[in-house]
């Protein structure tokens, strides 16, 4: 490198300093129209005199850089508010799919536990004698009523009430655990 490339190199660095002390305080109120975190603010603007650094040999330090770097500013920010915006509009649709899947899941596994349910009642229910058994199916799986229950086998309301009230008791006990 030439002494002369590094004078150069050694000026833009102090002019660069010089002007991020300066604007650095525009440049954030400016950004803050668009950006509400203030560490996003600071990224935004490193981010803005990182890209003046990188372009120092094309950039006339002599020359007003105001609207220069207020466009960049600009620039920065609505490129921040876009992917933001994409962001934003990723995680929503994360959260819909999330909140379906796990929906499917508990169907899933609620119609597994009704399933398994029904198997250990079915169970039950042909252990249970015949009347008893024919009672309570009529009662439960039919929709009969007590009354209708007793008229069509020709027994007594009471003697369907207590048919039910065993095979119901004999549930209970044998499904406490499931």
């Amino acid at each position: 490198m030439s002494k002369k490339s590094k004078h150069i190199d050694d000026n833009s660095r102090s002019v660069l300093e010089s002007m991020f002390t300066t604007f650095y305080p525009v440049l954030a109120a400016y950004c803050s129209k668009y950006i509400m975190d203030k560490e996003t603010i600071r990224d935004t603007i490193q981010d803005i005199f990182l890209k003046v650094w990188e372009n120092r040999h094309q950039v006339d330090f002599s020359m007003p850089l105001h609207s220069y770097l207020l466009k960049l500013a600009h620039n920065r920010c609505l490129n921040h508010l876009q992917r933001s915006k994409m962001e934003q509009k990723y995680r929503n649709e994360l959260a819909v799919q999330s909140l379906e899947l796990e929906m499917q899941y508990d169907y899933m596994f609620d119609q597994l536990v009704a399933d398994e349910l029904q198997k250990q009642i079915d169970q039950v229910v042909e252990q249970l004698p015949a009347q008893c058994r024919d009672i309570f199916c009529k009662s439960r799986y039919e929709g009969m009523s007590n009354r209708d229950i007793a008229l069509d086998l020709n027994i007594s309301v009471r003697t369907v009430e207590t048919q039910i009230y065993r095979a119901l008791k004999t549930l209970k006990k044998n499904l406490k655990n499931f």
